[in-house]
C-alpha cells in the first residue's frame, strides 16, 4: 500500500474506497471511482468529482506487491472464516479480519513508520506530492501526471509543482540542442598538421649528427 502511496500518488481516502473488482493486475491498473471521507471518525462514503474519477496505470513493481498482498488476504480470509467471522467488504485494503482501513488509522500508521525509520516527518499527503515530482523528474509529461493525480486542470499541476518545473525547463532545453548533431569547428588559421608533427619533432641524420651522443643542448634520457 505505502509504495502505491509513493509511486502511484492516490489520495487517502481513494485507497480506502478501492475494492478489487476496481482492480486488474493482468490489465495493470486500478479505477478510482469512490472515497471514504472522515468526519468525527465516522466514515462516508462519497462520490469524487468528475475530474477525480480515472484510471491508473500500476506499474511493474506495484503490480506485483499488490498480487502478493492479494495472496495474503486470501490466506487470511481462509484463516478468519473458521469460529471467527471475516468481515466481508471486498475491499483491497483491509485488517486481518478483513475489516476495511479507517482514514485515520491509515495516517497513524503511515506516521509511526516514519518515526520508526528516522527519516524527517513527513504527512501521508506529502507522498502524492512526491509522486507526481519523482514523475516529472522521470520526463512524464505534465498533462499525463494531471490525469493520474486527478486534477482539475494542467494549470493546478503546473502551478503545484513550479519548484520542479526549471529543471525540466532545462532538460528540454538540453535535449532539444542534442537532437541536431554539431560539427567541432577548426581554430582559424590552424592548417592542417604536418606530417612531421604527426610523427613528432625526430633528430635529424647527417654529417652534423654526432652519433656517438646527444648533440649539445639535449638531455639525455635517465
Amino acid at each position: 500500500m505505502w509504495h502505491a502511496f509513493i509511486f502511484r500518488g492516490p489520495r487517502r481516502g481513494e485507497m480506502c474506497a478501492l475494492s478489487w473488482p476496481e482492480v486488474s493486475l493482468t490489465g495493470s491498473w486500478f479505477r478510482i471511482s469512490a472515497q471514504i471521507v472522515e468526519i468525527a471518525y465516522r466514515q462516508y462514503d462519497e462520490a469524487p468529482k468528475q475530474d477525480s474519477v480515472r484510471t491508473v496505470t500500476l506499474d511493474s513493481q506495484t503490480n506485483t506487491l499488490w498480487a502478493r498482498w492479494r495472496v495474503t488476504q486470501a490466506s487470511e480470509h481462509e484463516q478468519w472464516s473458521g469460529e471467527r467471522a471475516w468481515v466481508e467488504s471486498n475491499r483491497v485494503w483491509t485488517h486481518e479480519d478483513g475489516e476495511p482501513l479507517h482514514p485515520d488509522w491509515i495516517s497513524r500508521r503511515f506516521n509511526r513508520l516514519v518515526e520508526l525509520s528516522g527519516l524527517p516527518p513527513i504527512r501521508l499527503h506529502d507522498t502524492r506530492h512526491l509522486s507526481a515530482t519523482l514523475a516529472l523528474l522521470g520526463k512524464a509529461d505534465i498533462k499525463v501526471v494531471q490525469e493520474r493525480l486527478g486534477h482539475s486542470s494542467r494549470q493546478i499541476t503546473s502551478d503545484t509543482y513550479t519548484s520542479v518545473l526549471p529543471q525540466l525547463m532545462t532538460a528540454e532545453a538540453e535535449s532539444t540542442i542534442a537532437v541536431v548533431p554539431r560539427s567541432r569547428k577548426q581554430d582559424p588559421g590552424q592548417g592542417e598538421p604536418s606530417k612531421l608533427e604527426d610523427q613528432g619533432d625526430a633528430p635529424e641524420s647527417g654529417p652534423d649528427v654526432d652519433d656517438d651522443g646527444p648533440d649539445e643542448g639535449i638531455r639525455a634520457a635517465a
